[in-house]
């Protein structure tokens, strides 16, 4: 009796340059979205809610996004840096466009080295949520150490009250994502470790943003 031959799937993997293609896309289509988006929404959305639609976790948020759709670590590196760099270039160009305003084009290019320093890693630990269950957990630290660092500069270091609200929402999520990771991950000393760096390093970065700012 002679077998016959097992169906084609009606799933076969895309082409690496195919995958590759869509990565692209995908970056881009983010980058624009969280530029133009953030841009709008701070106008709306009442009181400090507006400043989370424009915060810096929002957007360390998009690249980690994105690197969960990512077919390897290098695409989701280059995936998140490229969206940062968009989302900067396209908030501007929205500011630009829609308001009327006429930005300082050293504003974008700030912003767009703070993208390329953090959109690799946000979006390197958007993939190995995704694809490694082994650091699963580890890899969400960094997002608890940014909502941290960003609820805790809102609180105490801003000083305006109407963001305030703001603030303690952006520290319980932080200090909630903290206690699950350290939980879950068998190295809970590791996770606390990257949750302070993520922290240190954000509050490093803002200094830079904000001397590149008083020199330009």
């Amino acid at each position: 009796m002679q077998l016959l031959p097992a169906p084609t799937s009606m799933h076969r993997p895309l082409p690496r340059s195919w995958e590759l293609v869509l990565a692209g896309a995908v970056a881009v289509l983010g980058g624009l979205v969280v530029g133009i988006g953030t841009q709008a929404l701070q106008g709306v959305l009442p009181g400090s809610w507006g400043v989370l639609a424009n915060s810096g976790v929002a957007w360390a948020l998009c690249a980690f996004a994105i690197g969960t759709l990512m077919p390897s670590d290098r695409a989701a590196a280059l995936g998140g840096a490229a969206a940062m760099i968009l989302a900067s270039v396209s908030y501007y160009w929205a500011a630009d466009h829609f308001e009327g305003i006429a930005s300082n084009g050293r504003s974008t290019v700030i912003w767009s080295l703070a993208g390329l320093a953090a959109g690799p890693v946000f979006g390197v630990a958007g993939r190995w949520v995704r694809a490694r269950r082994d650091v699963r957990w580890l890899a969400l630290a960094p997002v608890a150490g940014v909502l941290l660092a960003e609820g805790a500069h809102l609180l105490w270091f801003v000083g305006v009250d109407d963001l305030w609200t703001a603030g303690v929402v952006e520290v319980a999520l932080g200090a909630a994502l903290t206690a699950v990771c350290v939980r879950r991950d068998p190295r809970p000393l590791v996770v606390l470790g990257v949750v302070g760096a993520a922290v240190a390093f954000h509050h490093l970065a803002y200094d830079l943003i904000g001397a590149g700012f008083r020199f330009s």
